[in-house]
């Protein structure tokens, strides 16, 4: 068994991905990954020619002549994560996985909802919003000296999982850098039987991310940020094991078979958890883009995405920027202030020179932003398809604005 450490992508590999990535040009640098990443021409045909089947063929043809195809995109996210295609349910975005996996748990008045302060704001409503109608208790869990969630407090919240009716985090939140320590959170849930909810939006594409070494019983993604697939579709991990102790809030006759006039049952696996309709291009451009990161390695894709995103940050110090990201271990998003301008002016600065980046706002990270005292950001997020010359020229143009 090979169990050397995995080597970045060379500069020739680099250049070889973005010769296949239209967006990848001379007079563009894309340090927006995190938001939306840029597709490689795979993604694209996939889509168009999906597209073109439907205005050609008509839409309910089109699905079924590609009824194969789509039922592979099933195949290969689970071989991404290490999971069965029955624990696969598509989704049109991250939230909307995460929302139907989150009103899915049974809770009760009085019982904790376990969180960190670097929850997504999306997901933050929710917690808000259950214990309006659930009474139950938001329970923060702090930080470490790093910044990530504290796994020891983490522990000590659980005790023996009485009265938690949930454990909820987000992997690499939506600023910050941060790579939270998911495999010993879901250890810990384990252990106690506390479902275990891991919001994997940011980390999937760029990090490995296996269920059976973060032993969750949801995980959340979306296609369009690190897995370099369209907008507008995603997925729901859920483990087999957690179905019969959750319902989908609102299913349709997709998820929930009507077997007579006035009785349903669920759909098999997790696809109780997805509606009958959908883009049927959006889904087999994710499962092009999944199959693509596949040829160059999920490990390489990381120890590439890890390097460019240090060597920015240092290059940011340099010309005397401030870098805010937390954690022992770091993720390909880079926050950074200026001593003279605003995160907004930054992002407009940048864009003259044809560069994408954006900036955080409050609503995005409530919890962290208000415990941290943050002021809005520069978000820089590198991804494989990065080179030195595009970081070079970035901070060229930063250390001028």
């Amino acid at each position: 068994m090979n169990t050397a450490p995995a080597t970045a992508l060379s500069d020739a590999e680099i250049a070889a991905a973005r010769q296949v990535t239209p967006g990848c040009r001379a007079d563009l640098v894309h340090l927006n990954h995190a938001g939306a990443s840029l597709p490689p021409q795979v993604v694209l045909d996939a889509q168009v020619e999906h597209l073109r089947a439907e205005a050609l063929q008509g839409g309910y043809e089109a699905a079924a002549a590609a009824a194969g195809r789509d039922d592979d995109v099933y195949n290969s996210i689970a071989a991404l994560i290490g999971a069965d295609p029955e624990e696969i349910a598509r989704t049109e975005h991250a939230t909307a996985a995460w929302n139907a996996a989150f009103w899915s748990i049974p809770m009760e008045r009085g019982q904790r909802v376990l969180v960190h302060d670097q929850e997504y704001g999306a997901n933050i409503v929710a917690f808000l919003r259950a214990a309006e109608v659930h009474g139950v208790v938001i329970d923060r869990i702090p930080s470490d000296a790093t910044g990530a969630v504290s796994v020891e407090a983490y522990r000590d919240a659980l005790g023996d999982g009485d009265g938690v009716a949930l454990a909820s985090l987000t992997h690499v939140p939506t600023n910050g850098g941060l790579v939270n320590p998911a495999a010993e959170i879901g250890a810990a849930t384990r252990a106690v039987g506390v479902p275990f909810l891991l919001d994997a939006c940011q980390s999937l594409g760029q990090l490995r991310v296996d269920v059976n070494d973060i032993p969750c019983d949801f995980l959340s993604a979306t296609s369009r940020k690190y897995l370099r697939g369209p907008r507008g579709t995603g997925f729901l991990y859920a483990r087999r094991e957690i179905l019969d102790r959750v319902a989908p809030s609102q299913p349709d006759h997709d998820g929930a078979l009507l077997v007579a006039a006035d009785r349903f049952e669920w759909s098999p696996g997790a696809r109780r958890f997805q509606y009958w309709e959908y883009s049927h291009a959006a889904w087999l451009g994710l499962g092009a883009a999944v199959d693509y990161l596949d040829t160059w390695g999920i490990d390489r894709i990381e120890v590439t995405v890890r390097e460019r995103a240090e060597e920015l940050r240092n290059l940011l110090v340099g010309i005397g920027y401030q870098v805010h990201d937390d954690g022992a271990v770091r993720s390909g998003i880079v926050t950074t202030t200026s001593p003279r301008r605003n995160a907004p002016e930054l992002q407009a600065h940048l864009a003259d020179a044809g560069i994408n980046s954006t900036h955080t706002i409050a609503g995005s990270s409530r919890w962290d932003v208000d415990r941290r005292g943050l002021a809005e950001m520069l978000r820089l997020s590198v991804h494989y398809t990065t080179t030195v010359e595009e970081l070079h020229r970035t901070v060229e143009v930063l250390a001028h604005a």
